[in-house]
């Protein structure tokens, strides 16, 4: 990509999201076309602290008895980060939103939090409505300053947890906690003040167990958790031929993801391919185009989940790396029969082990020998397989809305 090019696509994200939405993204869009510095900065050094203190939020509410006896039973407000189409994070949030709204929660509020796209509540409703979820009984607000009061409020990224925590007319305060985010960043401030909202004193509902117990352990927070499940109609198994000599292995390739461990990845695949001739890479996930491959692949970009489906039902074995918590996607490529490669560590582990998958070392040596393993099929490959089916399935998203709603029914 050519200089002007890549001004011309920072500047049309920012005339499109604006300044501040630009620095606080600076790590993921305008991050991978700005390499080498801090794109957040370089987006904007003049509101550097205009935008921490939005983040850090202020107090709201009077905490008065009057005001929390009165609000519904049935109140739940979620504090957000702004999101599009496609957001995982997001998903399961309004999931679980569409889940308790089954069961008779019919009094939530999604409140956006500053910088938003939306020109109006409509807009944000109607966007869940159409690519997320048909929430009938949710309504949205704008601007975490806009909260109103509720029987729950939760926090849903280390961005919104100050808002929740200081705000003073919810008779319950949670966090909903789906990955450990001071690992999203080098030791600095953002790191720092992600870790420091796990001392707010919120309780916390988390994405498995690991978070559950890393959470309890290392801060000391009161915690539950709820279990990962897949859409199974989409991610349904399929007869799978024997490919013969030609292989093809799926990677989730996120460059732009540090946590996703690309890199390792691209390296530990080159020496898949040179070891072993007639290997495929399908990559999916983000936009490749700049990037020199030297093996066979096709770089899919990002796809609907339907079609990444169809990625896996014609793959040999699946690759996904992760070096934080589990994300959704190994449970899915379980659920088509697809054999599963993941590294080792209790991030994983915690759902994901050795009797479903091929568990590697997170080294380029480890990652190449467990891929060429899981091409070579046999006996324990074929057995992984097998028992990564029936676990998957036995997973539910409604089971853990279920447990979810107990959560908040044994609260005042």
């Amino acid at each position: 990509m050519t200089a002007l090019r890549t001004l011309q696509k920072v500047q049309t994200y920012i005339d499109r999201y604006g300044w501040r939405s630009a620095v606080r993204r600076g790590r993921g869009e305008i991050g991978r076309l700005i390499t080498g510095k801090d794109a957040a900065r370089i987006a904007n050094r003049g509101r550097v602290i205009e935008a921490y203190e939005a983040i850090l939020g202020h107090d709201q509410g009077t905490g008065d008895p009057d005001v929390l006896n009165a609000v519904p039973r049935d109140s739940i407000t979620w504090l957000v980060p702004d999101f599009s189409p496609g957001s995982g994070g997001h998903t399961t949030i309004f999931r679980f939103l569409h889940g308790l709204e089954k069961r008779g929660w019919h009094n939530q509020t999604v409140v956006v939090q500053k910088p938003y796209r939306w020109a109006n509540p409509d807009d944000a409703l109607n966007t869940i409505r159409k690519h997320f979820f048909p929430l009938e009984h949710t309504r949205v607000v704008l601007g975490a300053e806009n909260i109103p009061p509720s029987r729950f409020l939760f926090a849903t990224g280390w961005q919104t947890a100050n808002w929740v925590a200081k705000y003073k007319d919810a008779v319950n305060r949670f966090y909903f906690v789906q990955d450990f985010e001071p690992s999203f960043y080098a030791m600095g401030t953002d790191h720092l003040l992600a870790e420091a909202t796990y001392r707010l004193g919120l309780k916390a509902i988390t994405a498995g167990d690991w978070l559950k117990d890393k959470l309890a352990a290392d801060y000391g927070m009161e915690t539950q958790s709820i279990s990962f499940s897949c859409d199974h109609d989409i991610y349904a198994p399929a007869e799978r031929p024997d490919s013969g000599a030609e292989k093809t292995v799926f990677f989730y390739a996120r460059p732009a993801t540090s946590r996703r461990a690309f890199e390792l990845g691209l390296l530990a695949l080159n020496r898949v391919c040179q070891a072993r001739g007639g290997v495929t890479v399908l990559f999916a996930g983000w936009d490749l185009d700049g990037y020199k491959i030297p093996f066979p692949h096709v770089d899919a970009k990002v796809v609907t989940p339907a079609a990444l489906a169809d990625m896996f039902r014609k793959s040999d074995a699946a690759l996904v790396l992760s070096t934080t918590n589990l994300s959704l996607m190994p449970l899915e490529i379980l659920s088509t029969g697809c054999p599963l490669i993941i590294n080792r560590g209790a991030n994983n582990e915690w759902l994901i082990d050795e009797s479903v998958a091929t568990v590697c070392d997170l080294t380029v040596e480890g990652i190449a020998e467990a891929t060429l393993a899981a091409l070579a099929g046999g006996a324990e490959i074929k057995a992984k397989r097998e028992n990564g089916l029936a676990f998957s399935r036995n997973t539910d998203w409604d089971r853990e809305a279920e447990k979810l709603n107990g959560y908040l029914n044994a609260c005042p």
